[in-house]
Order: C-alpha cells, then sequence, then structure tokens
C-alpha cells in the first residue's frame, strides 16, 4: 500500500512544479549573439543627432522663430559630414561613423529648412554690420606705429620711416597685425557681420540649396575619380588626410557661431537647454567610443573632439550666467541708478546751488542807483 502511494506521488506533479512550469526560468532567458554592448554604443553613436537636433526642429517649430538659434551650425555640420562621407570612400574607417554622418546629413537638411522658414530678418545679409576690410586695418595700424601713411618708395616720407624703424616696433607691427588676422577670423564666425560674398548669409533660400548641392557633388566626385577610377594611391592618401583633418577641424568650431550669438543677445532666449545637453552627451560618447570602441583611429580625432567639448563647457557657462546672473546684475544696476536719480531729485543740484551763488555775487557787485538830482 505504501509503495502505490509513493509511485503516485512521484507520477503525480506537485502544484509547485506545474506554476513552474509554466513561468520563464532566468537561466533560460535567450539574448541573441549580435546584441552586445558594442552593438548598443555603435546604435547611440549613431542616432543620437536624430533626438538632439530633433528636438531643436521642434522648438523653432513651436515658437514659430529661430532667434537665439545659429543657423551657421547647419553650414558647419553638413559640410563636415560630407567631407567625412568622402574621406570614407579613400580611408574606410568605422561603420557606426559612416552611419552617424549619413544621418547627421539627413537631419541637418531638415533643420536647415526649418531655421530658413522661420530666419528673423535681423539674420539677413542686409541687416547685419558691416565689418572693415583687411586692408584698411592694416593700413591703420601701420600710420599708428609708424605715424605715417603709405608714402611713395624714395619719398622724404619714406626715408623718415625707414630711419625711425627700429626692431621693437617692426615687432609690434608684426604682432599687430597677426592679431587683426585672428580677430577677422573669429568675426567670420560671427553671424551678425557681413561675410566675404555673402557667404551662408544670403537673402534667397535657393542658394543655400545650390551650394549644398555643388559642394557634395564636386567633393565626393574627386574623391571617387582619384581614389577609384585614376587609383592614384599616393595622391588620394594625400588628399583623405586633407580631407579628414578639414572635416575634424570644421565640426570642432561647430560651437563658435552660438558663442558669438548668445554673446550679442546677451540671453539665452531661443536656445534651448536640452540642445547644449545633447551636445556634451554626444561629445562624452565620442570620445568614449574612439577610446574604448573604435579601431584604426588618428589622434586628431581625439584632439579635435576633445577641443570641441570644451567649446560646448564654454557655452555652458555662458548660459549659466546669462540665464541666473546676468539678468540680476543688470536689475541690480537699474535699482542703484534708480535710487541715485531719486537722490538727486530730492537734493539740490550743483547747478542750481552754482547758480544762486552767481545771483547773489551779482547782486552784491551792483551798486544802488542813486535818484537823479536836476541843477538848475
Amino acid at each position: 500500500m505504501e509503495d502505490i502511494h509513493t509511485t503516485i506521488q512521484n507520477t503525480v506533479p506537485s502544484a509547485t512544479d506545474t506554476l513552474a512550469s509554466y513561468l520563464p526560468r532566468v537561466d533560460q532567458f535567450y539574448i541573441p549573439e549580435w546584441f552586445t554592448m558594442q552593438f548598443v554604443a555603435n546604435n547611440l553613436i549613431s542616432f543620437t543627432p536624430l533626438f538632439s537636433y530633433g528636438t531643436t526642429i521642434y522648438s523653432i517649430e513651436k515658437s514659430q522663430t529661430a532667434l537665439g538659434f545659429s543657423i551657421d551650425i547647419c553650414a558647419t555640420m553638413l559640410i563636415a559630414s560630407i567631407l567625412r562621407v568622402s574621406y570614407y570612400l579613400i580611408t574606410p574607417y568605422e561603420i557606426s561613423l559612416l552611419r552617424q554622418s549619413l544621418v547627421m546629413i539627413f537631419i541637418q537638411l531638415i533643420l536647415l529648412r526649418t531655421s530658413l522658414r522661420y530666419r528673423p530678418e535681423e539674420y539677413k545679409y542686409r541687416n547685419l554690420i558691416t565689418l572693415e576690410p583687411l586692408a584698411e586695418t592694416v593700413h591703420e595700424i601701420w600710420f599708428e606705429t609708424f605715424g605715417s601713411s603709405r608714402p611713395p618708395f624714395f619719398s622724404s616720407g619714406w626715408r623718415s620711416t625707414v630711419k625711425n624703424l627700429s626692431f621693437k616696433s617692426f615687432l609690434d607691427y608684426i604682432s599687430r597685425v597677426f592679431i587683426a588676422i585672428f580677430y577677422k577670423i573669429l568675426k567670420f564666425f560671427d553671424p551678425s557681420f557681413k561675410r566675404i560674398k555673402s557667404f551662408w548669409q544670403w537673402d534667397e533660400d535657393k542658394m543655400f540649396w545650390k551650394f549644398l548641392a555643388y559642394f557634395a557633388t564636386f567633393q565626393l566626385l574627386i574623391t571617387f575619380f582619384v581614389s577609384h577610377i585614376m587609383d592614384w594611391e599616393e595622391l588620394a592618401q594625400w588628399i583623405g588626410s586633407v580631407i579628414g583633418s578639414l572635416g575634424l577641424l570644421v565640426e570642432s568650431l561647430l560651437p563658435l557661431p552660438q558663442i558669438a550669438i548668445l554673446y550679442k543677445l546677451k540671453s539665452v532666449q531661443g536656445f534651448k537647454l536640452i540642445l547644449l545637453v545633447s551636445w556634451l552627451c554626444g561629445d562624452t560618447l565620442k570620445i568614449t567610443y574612439l577610446v574604448f570602441g573604435a579601431k584604426n583611429i588618428s589622434i586628431l580625432f581625439l584632439f579635435f573632439a576633445f577641443f570641441q567639448m570644451s567649446l560646448d563647457f564654454y557655452i555652458g557657462g555662458q548660459y549659466i550666467f546669462y540665464k541666473y546672473y546676468f539678468e540680476a546684475d543688470e536689475l541690480k544696476e537699474e535699482l542703484e541708478t534708480f535710487e541715485l536719480n531719486a537722490y538727486v531729485s530730492r537734493s539740490p543740484s550743483t547747478a542750481q546751488i552754482l547758480d544762486v551763488e552767481r545771483d547773489s555775487t551779482c547782486t552784491a557787485d551792483i551798486p544802488t542807483p542813486r535818484p537823479r538830482t536836476s541843477s538848475l
């Protein structure tokens, strides 16, 4: 009897075993072999631009204005991405970085269309500030340094300038010229100043699309012709190194127009914090990927990535200052000015005191008139 009872217990499953058979077991959880951390990192680095610049597009569409957003960001990222794609034709690199460049071109074209649609009038070329030509600046520096204009050769003015020329004054002139050139280069990235041939400041929207079409076609055709059709190995490698370095340099200068526009506006209106956060997250992801995940990467990638991150941190400092401290300082100055004006209005001014003293002095100096007596 006991044997029969034991046999029934062994053959009939318990309620616990029956329930466990319907529940998933952790040790049987299936993870595909292709779903690795490197796969996740590659897709994050590739599709991050969709989120970072997609929020900017949504913000511009919602506010119906592109004020506070520098349209030069579109130019920077489009040119850099096209250069990176053409660089891939000569020297293939990580496919995830190529995918990121293609995604960046796609989202930047949408952002450019949105920014042009809601571009403020003050961003158009006719309303920008005219920058003094470099030749006139160099002439003014010459006049300030040597005290003379540009006289003709072998004239008395030229001889006196050469006679008074010293090594110290010459070095001072050269240094000031280099500073002026560097200043002009920085002003090129300032959207509030007019550029040569009104580059990326055209009043007509079609000029932007024509430039991008010509630039992309020429860039891709020349690299494909040199590297695949003519098969010029040495020339292709040289062109590839130039294109790669130029693309990294252009991309690293991305924050400069935004820095200039925030400095001009003295406000963060129109600039969304999510864009800055996405830039910093993108820089962090890029540097992490270049250090730990990428292969066959030049040291220039790291240098320009760190340089771009430093500029993004500078924009972060601008955002904090103009949002939380600049307005408070302005309010404090206005309050002090109001209190000073109130005090001045209550007390007699210096001019009034001087007028009173002048009146009293004049009254004391004027003799009292005597009555005339007629003599008979």
